[in-house]
């Protein structure tokens, strides 16, 4: 038959040992890397103004997922939209990606972020030209329209892809995420 008993503790010279003197406080020596493994620096979100369709926020939702953005803003979105039956989101983005659903964009985009429309005007500067913030938030139109002047207003940029007609809302943030990521890479392999 086994007795289970405490297991005798003999006190060592720093807890106050059998010398009966005070105990002394142990040094631990911290050795910490402050310096991070990420080889890039900065991050992009995307942000939708007013989308309507589901479909196109699935395809957003798997851009961001694919290309690495961290978070997802959806700024008055169709109350019809839910982010967690979307067909085109089969990876469902949502549960690695935040996804937001504010009234006002700028209400959740990250502080220090550059706000970077992405709209067909007049004053737009070519995609193929832009050189990427290190830290942006690229905002959308809705399917059926523009971006609203009130946010085009607070953009300190605004691009365009270079293309004869309007594009998809889902293709375009694609497309846009695609160029950062490609000139990110080829700016860290130069």
């Amino acid at each position: 038959m086994t007795h289970n008993t405490p297991a005798q503790h003999t006190k060592s010279a720093t807890d106050g040992g059998e010398s009966g003197e005070p105990p002394t406080k142990k040094r631990f020596e911290r050795r910490v890397k402050r310096t991070s493994s990420l080889t890039e620096r900065g991050f992009a979100c995307i942000a939708l103004d007013r989308p309507t369709d589901g479909v196109n926020v699935g395809h957003t939702l798997r851009a961001a997922l694919g290309f690495g953005a961290r978070m997802v803003i959806l700024g008055g979105a169709d109350p019809k939209i839910n982010v967690q039956k979307l067909s085109t989101d089969p990876g469902r983005a949502y549960r690695h990606v935040p996804v937001l659903e504010v009234d006002e964009i700028f209400d959740a985009m990250p502080n220090d972020c550059t706000p970077v429309a992405v709209e067909i005007t007049d004053n737009a500067t070519n995609l193929v030209n832009f050189v990427h913030p290190e830290r942006a938030c690229y905002i959308f139109g809705p399917e059926n329209g523009s971006i609203s002047s009130k946010i085009l207003n607070k953009c300190q940029f605004i691009v365009k892809i270079p293309t004869t007609m309007s594009l998809n809302l889902g293709m375009t943030v694609n497309i846009v995420m695609y160029d950062r990521l490609a000139k990110a890479t080829r700016s860290n392999e130069a």
